[in-house]
């Protein structure tokens, strides 16, 4: 590879590539997005200077970029088919490296979401992050790993891997990592092998190399011949050996999407504190459960909700429910156990033959493989508390009329403020408590709002408490009220060509939208079908990835009922051709002094600092513009200082160059 083409290796022993002829397009993701010019509605690669980088060996990722938004939450969710197995947030911070995941200095799986576990990241899963619910880029993780140690002849150094037939090997490299290469003629941390049919001179000498992939056979081997055989002993005893792919590669060579799969390396827990992985994950505890003592005090009768085992771990088998006696033995210290073992789809088990006068606790446990979650725990007394025989007060909303249906999307029951008692409802008019005082069979815990399906729906409820009081039998008859219509059709769509892209904003037709999907056309006609669609929350968004050709885009709103009509069509809208490439990298404001910084992709250009919109949505050239400088060496520094600075923080900018880049809005910080 030669050396001009390469810039400084990053902290990951990763380079950036800047300019050279033409990119390598050898089949993979880039090369299928080009026969079609639109992007596709997974969100796809992040494009330079934001990328995910996944470690899978060590479940660990990080996040590069998305300068344009320090300060926000993002969410990174890892999926295996279709099913979310690992997720955790963290605001984005300035700097290459936004933020990691299972990283010290970073951020421990499950920060933020409810999934607290380490996922067992795998070539073919899915990483995505997202913005407010929105994804704005993914990837895939590669199939490629090494798979057997170094072999060591002579000079001659050998490494063997595996290539799944989804990896594109012209985007592949093996390296061997060991710093103590850094004091020898290699004159850095690491040797490289890149895809080549000969031996390769490495462009600072030391060693020549070379990698062969045979994809059909599934196999790649990496070779390095050393100048010095002790410098290839340093190498063949360091270990660090990696293989390296990335989904994407853009016009300037920027690779995006990167795997490094290091071999040998353990998963799991990247810190002390960080969630298990599922290997490891202990079972899950039941949900809310409840305990009712029959009227003779001879059973007891729980019921819980099921729950779902951790992502990709075992799965739930049963559950354990046992009863047991407060009072131990006076010479064993034993206590009697009394209880039931269920199966995994099972919320409620009766255990009999319990003693009259003892007081029990209760223990319900899932059970997951060999394991054994920990314990709902409840303690039922012989007898109420003294004095305890007032029952708790139900109420329903909305409120039952009668013998007269009312109309509602569901039920919510609820006690009284200050009382506490357990729920248990039907819905088909059959009982709710037994005989025996305890919930029939049909009865449900309840555990949220009942929803209303069907017409004249009768719901039965009774509340229970504690010292076994219960609440009168409160009864209403439901039908489903009539569906929120769909909206309106959103009005004002405007779109503002850009690089390879279109930015779009309109108005939201009324307040209770959940969501907008725009439709992209490559076609007026009526009887066009869309190339590709994206669902967004807010009333704005971009659309990249798009060829210079004109488009033409529709967008249709959401609420509970569904979505409503697609607007008109806005166009035709023609990108310009992508000649040039702005980021924002920091922009900080204080009294007398003003200062943005950042990357761009043409040395020489130009570039303008501007006021943002209003709405964000562009910049505001009715007003002056802020300042202006030049990219030199692939990055701009542009200060201002006393009376140029401006008097206030400017709030959200643009940076423009004059060859059509445009990066923002960003907002400027204080300080």
């Amino acid at each position: 590879m030669p050396a001009s083409r390469m810039s400084a290796p990053d902290r990951h022993g990763r380079r950036r590539f800047s300019k050279r002829v033409a990119a390598v397009v050898a089949g993979g993701v880039l090369a299928a997005a080009g026969t079609t010019g639109a992007f596709v509605a997974s969100a796809a690669v992040p494009t330079f200077p934001d990328n995910l980088v996944v470690f899978p060996d060590r479940d660990f990722i990080t996040v590069e970029g998305y300068q344009d938004r320090i300060g926000q939450t993002a969410t990174i969710e890892v999926s295996r088919d279709g099913k979310v197995i690992g997720s955790a947030q963290s605001p984005v911070a300035a700097g290459d490296v936004a933020f990691e995941i299972n990283h010290p200095g970073g951020v421990c799986w499950g920060n933020g979401t409810d999934l607290n576990v380490t996922p067992d990241i795998r070539p073919g899963d899915k990483v995505a992050i997202k913005f407010d619910g929105e994804v704005v880029g993914d990837t895939v993780v590669q199939d490629t790993y090494v798979s057997a140690d170094s072999k060591l002849e002579g000079s001659t150094l050998t490494i063997t891997g595996h290539v799944g037939p989804g990896v594109n090997p012209a985007q592949m490299e093996q390296r061997i990592v060991n710093p103590d290469l850094t004091e020898t003629n290699i004159g850095r941390r690491d040797v490289r092998a890149t895809p080549s049919t000969v031996l390769t001179p490495s462009d600072k000498g030391g060693y020549s190399s070379m990698l062969a992939v045979d994809q059909a056979a599934g196999t790649f081997t990496a070779t390095y011949v050393f100048d010095d055989p002790a410098v290839a002993q340093i190498a063949a005893s360091g270990g660090g050996e990696r293989a390296m792919a990335w989904q994407q590669e853009d016009a300037e060579a920027n690779r995006q999407g990167l795997t490094i799969s290091e071999y040998k390396e353990v998963g799991g827990p990247g810190m002390s504190g960080c969630p298990a992985g599922p290997g490891d994950a202990s079972a899950p505890a039941p949900g809310k459960a409840a305990v009712v003592r029959s009227e003779d005090k001879t059973s007891v009768q729980v019921t819980w909700t099921p729950v779902e085992a951790v992502p990709t771990a075992d799965p739930v088998s049963g559950y354990s429910v046992v009863a047991i006696a407060n009072t131990a033995s006076s010479t064993t210290g034993d206590q009697v156990v009394l209880g039931r073992r269920t199966g995994a789809s099972a919320t409620r088990a009766t255990i009999t033959d319990l003693d009259p006068n003892e007081s029990y606790k209760v223990e319900v446990r899932s059970i997951a493989g060999a394991k054994m979650s920990e314990a709902f725990g409840a303690n039922v007394p012989s007898t109420p508390p003294a004095g305890d025989t007032e029952a708790p007060t139900l109420t329903a909303s909305p409120a039952p009329d009668g013998d007269t249906a009312v109309p509602a999307k569901a039920v919510t029951l609820s006690v009284a403020e200050g009382d506490s008692a357990d729920i248990y409802y039907t819905t088909d008019g059959s009982a709710v408590i037994g005989g025996d005082l305890l919930p029939t069979d049909k009865a449900n815990l309840y555990t949220g709002p009942i929803p209303i399906t069907a017409e004249n729906t009768v719901v039965k409820a009774v509340a229970i408490d504690a010292a076994g009081n219960a609440t009168p039998l409160l009864t209403g008859k439901y039908s489903p009220a009539a569906a929120d219509p769909v909206p309106a059709a959103p009005v004002d769509l405007t779109g503002t060509v850009g690089q390879g892209s279109v930015a779009l904003k309109w108005t939201a037709p009324e307040a209770s939208i959940t969501g907008y999907s725009i439709q992209v056309y490559e076609s007026d006609a009526a009887t066009a079908t869309p190339v590709s669609t994206k669902e967004v929350p807010g009333t704005s968004t971009t659309i990249t990835g798009l060829s210079e050709k004109p488009y033409w885009f529709t967008i249709k709103a959401a609420n509970s009922s569904g979505y409503g009509q697609e607007s008109a069509k806005v166009g035709p809208l023609t990108p310009t051709a992508i000649t040039d490439r702005i980021t924002i990298s920091s922009a900080r404001w204080k009294t007398g002094e003003f200062r943005v910084s950042g990357t761009g992709s043409v040395s020489g250009a130009v570039v303008t600092v501007w006021y943002a919109k209003s709405d964000g949505s562009g910049p505001d050239k009715t007003r002056a513009s802020i300042a202006s400088g030049t990219v030199v060496a692939g990055a701009y520094d542009i200060r201002l200082r006393d009376g140029a600075a401006p008097r206030t923080n400017p709030g959200r900018i643009f940076v423009e160059s004059n060859n059509g880049g445009l990066a923002g809005p960003f907002t400027v910080a204080n300080g």
